[in-house]
């Protein structure tokens, strides 16, 4: 057995020999007596410790019988080593010192490497030290050591052409060496056999030479041809390729009256542009529903179709920009309190999660003509039962005797726009035009490309009839080394583009995310039961196990051709022989998926208990994010470079910084270290976008929410050795007295509303923010005792400012009217709303003198 020794777990297991008991063979040194043709050798036997030789002299005696058989001598070419006579055998030994022992050998060896054994107790003896090798010349490594015998020169190498690379020098090529070759040999008509010949030869050379040009240009990023090849020269630099994705939108459906409720549980809705039936050059979407877990389908309900918003007898005619919430009656109306409970649980129970808010009439004229397609927005309902964190509620109109649901949405999702549900037309004679916009309850997201399913079945099995949708095909399996452990490639028919998935939300970076593919991949076993594997990016940190090997790597060329490679028993499980594959997938991805509104108006019926439910459907947003693969010019420029635009690693602050900002929903962070008194803690402060202030109910869902998302985010970066701390903002209110004087000709109240809207947390009646709007503020930003006057200088009507006093909420001592700044900590932001219902949030006052009374 040729072993390969691992010297640093070699000298671990040497070391601990001795607590064990336990001694072995180190080293052995040869010596041989000087002249032509020793009669012995003598080896000096190296141990690990001094344990057990004195027992092993005593069981030899002196006998060199005994010696030879606890010393055996194994190995030789011409000279055998044994215990008959005249072969090479241990005579005596004798102790040197505590640890080394004295062996005489005899006779001397041949030059090939022996083996010396000891046998004694393998209790005392440890079995992996108990041999040793050694050579009665170490200076010779050859059977015969004696200098090589000159010879004659070799013969001159023929002359080659390395500049010979197409057909006419290969050709050219060949007729010369025929002429040295061949006697009297002349290049005569083209079609004798010989010129035949050559020419044939010549197109072969000329293919093999283009051949190895192609794949010596795969060995490198700068050149490589295919796209497969740039992938994986790219994932070596921990790039990766971006092969486009498909186009997704909201569709909005209209469902039967009477339809029971029901979920897309054993089909999938799809629908089209054009006409009915579908052209060839029709955009297909389709749901991916009845794979997603039962909770997380979208549930359909005629009670959803469209709702109205209740206007409390038109009192409440409108939505203004930024709501968040709404009073709705279906459109059929509820009949009792039970029914609105019962919509009300919908939403309480994330049954109903999204809603679409559209305007659908001219708020101007109450006509069709004239209506803004783009006053369309979706908003995401607020589920749960907290009615401090928006729970939906039921509530009961006494004067028009109507029940209704008032409905909560996130508040990144406030209204745009402002939303008229009812206009007043003037005359003559004047009208009332209702439902001017619509809310659309009945939502599902659906993704570019046709539904495809493809099976693939071993080699040389009957394939059975497929159609359209369903194809049949066979997979191959590359047998290298003819015991079938290799990979299985299943190849998508040439004219099926295969969809890739959109990235994740905050993908930021080119390259940064692997591409997914819509495939649904599963493995059936010969009599056994579907099993779903998993699809990555590469095999190579894959196994045989079936918690790290049920997985297979799609690759897509130029020509958006794919194939999936399985596993070879080693990097990842190999197909399992007899198995079938079950593939389901959409074709299609790219640019071509970003289509208008309301285009797609055709979809496919469903089937079995759900014929005709299904009323109409349609898109009510363009679509946009549909893209196309990236272009190899453009992988051979980003690659190389991309890690110097995104850090794998956060190494300094401002690279924590920069992570958390990359998580969706954080509008700023700041970093410092601190001391825990252990180790070193990275301590992070987060502004959520949307949060007012600890305490706050809508905050501090914002911040469940957020943390965890951004400690995941930040575990995966962080370096060892270094604790994480997430905060979020310590806001420090503030109480500001100003004191202004105003002009004659100015009346008090007109310029006190101006101040106060100058300086409000929201935004000023002409559009901009004000002085203490969220936005303007950061961490560790102070307030500068100039930057109130000059807001204040430019309002018209105050002649000037009089004494302006700040300090902080809780500060004991009055605020200093000379005071120049007001300095905030790292993880601070001011904060003030000047509500008197909440003057813990920060006051602002103001004191005018002069003016108008």
């Amino acid at each position: 057995m040729a072993a390969i020794l691992y010297p640093d777990y070699v000298d671990d297991r040497a070391d601990v020999l001795e607590s064990r008991g336990l001694n072995g063979l180190k080293l052995v040194l040869v010596a041989l007596p000087p002249g032509a043709d020793p009669p012995h050798a003598d080896l000096e036997l190296h141990f690990f410790n001094d344990l057990h030789l004195a027992a092993i002299l005593a069981d030899i005696g002196g006998d060199p019988v005994a010696a030879r058989q606890i010393f055996r001598i194994r190995g030789g070419t011409r000279i055998v080593a044994g215990s008959a006579t005249g072969q090479v055998q241990v005579i005596a030994a004798s102790a040197i010192d505590a640890a080394r022992l004295a062996i005489r050998v005899a006779p001397v060896g041949d030059y090939s490497t022996y083996t010396l054994e000891l046998v004694w107790d393998a209790s005392a003896i440890d079995s992996f030290f108990s041999a040793i090798g050694f050579k009665f010349r170490p200076g010779c490594f050859t059977n015969d050591c004696a200098p090589l015998p000159g010879g004659r020169p070799a013969a001159a190498s023929p002359a080659i052409d390395y500049l010979a690379k197409d057909y006419d020098s290969f050709r050219h090529a060949l007729m010369v060496a025929m002429a040295e070759r061949v006697p009297g040999w002349a290049s005569t008509s083209e079609a004798d056999h010989d010129q035949v010949l050559i020419g044939l030869f010549a197109a072969a050379a000329d293919e093999l030479s283009d051949f190895q040009d192609r794949v010596m240009a795969e060995a490198y990023l700068g050149t490589t041809r295919k796209r497969v090849s740039l992938a994986r020269h790219a994932r070596l630099m921990d790039y990766h390729l971006h092969e486009g994705n498909q186009a997704s939108t909201w569709l909005a459906l209209d469902i039967l009256a009477g339809q029971a409720p029901f979920t897309l549980a054993n089909q999938e809705l799809l629908a089209w542009t054009g006409s009915e039936p579908a052209r060839e050059d029709a955009v297909f979407f389709a749901t991916r529903q009845r794979r997603l877990p039962p909770a997380q389908r979208q549930r359909f309900d005629p009670l959803l179709n469209r709702l109205h918003l209740h206007t409390w007898r038109n009192a409440q005619p409108a939505l203004a920009a930024g709501s968040t919430s709404a009073d709705l009656v279906p459109q059929g109306g509820l009949g009792s309190q039970a029914d609105a409970d019962a919509l009300r649980d919908l939403v309480r129970d994330g049954l109903w999660r999204e809603m679409l808010v559209a305007e659908v009439l001219n708020p101007w004229t109450g006509n069709l003509a004239g209506y803004r397609r783009g006053r369309r927005q979706l908003l995401r309902l607020l589920p749960g039962t907290d009615a401090a964190r928006g729970a939906a509620q039921s509530v009961f109109d006494p004067v028009t005797g109507t029940w209704l649901v008032r409905v909560h949405w996130r508040p990144e999702d406030a209204l745009r726009f402002d939303f008229s549900f009812t206009t007043f037309c003037p005359g003559p004679p004047p009208t009332t035009v209702e439902h001017v916009s619509v809310f659309y309850g009945n939502l599902v997201m659906a993704h570019e490309g046709r539904l495809l399913e493809v099976h693939f079945q071993e080699p040389g099995s009957t394939l059975p009839t497929g159609s359209a949708t369903v194809l049949h095909r066979h997979y191959s399996r590359l047998d290298r080394f003819g015991n079938g452990a290799d990979w299985a490639f299943a190849s998508l028919p040439d004219d099926v583009p295969l969809a890739y998935l959109a990235p994740p939300p905050g993908i930021r970076a080119a390259g940064e995310l692997a591409a997914r593919s819509t495939l649904y991949v599963e493995v059936e076993p010969p009599g056994g039961v579907r099993d779903r594997w998993d699809e990555v990016e590469s095999l190579v940190h894959s196994d045989d196990s079936a918690e790290n090997g049920d997985h297979y790597m799609v690759e897509t060329d130029e020509l958006r051709r794919s194939v999936l490679r399985f596993g070879n028993g080693t990097n990842g499980r190999g197909l399992p022989s007899g198995a079938i594959v079950h593939a389901e997938l959409q074709v299609g991805g790219g640019h071509a998926g970003n289509i208008g509104a309301d285009q797609l108006l055709n979809s496919r019926a469903l089937t079995g208990a759900l014929t005709g439910a299904v009323v109409a459907v349609t898109n009510p947003f363009d679509v946009t994010d549909g893209s196309d693969p990236e272009p190899a010019e453009q992988v051979r420029r980003n690659a190389p470079e991309a890690f110097r635009a995104r850090q794998l690693r956060a190494v300094t602050l401002a690279d924590y910084v920069r992570r958390a900002e990359e998580v969706p929903g954080v509008a700023r962070a700041v970093a410092r270290y601190a001391w825990t008194g252990s180790w070193r803690t990275v301590r992070i402060a987060i502004d959520p976008a949307g949060f007012a202030v600890a305490g706050d109910a809508v905050s501090d869902m914002l911040w469940a929410e957020l943390s965890p998302r951004i400690a995941s985010h930040l575990e995966a970066v962080r370096l060892i050795g270094e604790d994480l701390e997430l905060r979020p903002p310590r806001y420090v209110p503030l109480e500001i007295l100003v004191v202004v004087c105003v002009a004659d000709t100015y009346w008090r109240e007109d310029i006190r509303d101006v101040l106060e809207q100058e300086f409000s947390d929201t935004w000023t009646p002409d559009g901009r923010r004000g002085f203490f709007h969220p936005d303007q503020w950061t961490f560790g930003q102070a307030l500068h005792r100039s930057a109130i006057e000059g807001r204040i200088g430019s309002i018209a009507g105050i002649r000037h400012v009089v004494r302006i006093t700040m300090k902080r909420f809780s500060a004991p001592q009055p605020g200093l009217p000379g005071r120049e700044v007001l300095d905030m900590a790292f993880d601070e932001v001011l904060l003030l709303a000047n509500d008197p219902a909440h003057l813990e949030r920060g006051s602002i006052r103001f004191e005018l003198q002069g003016g108008r009374q």
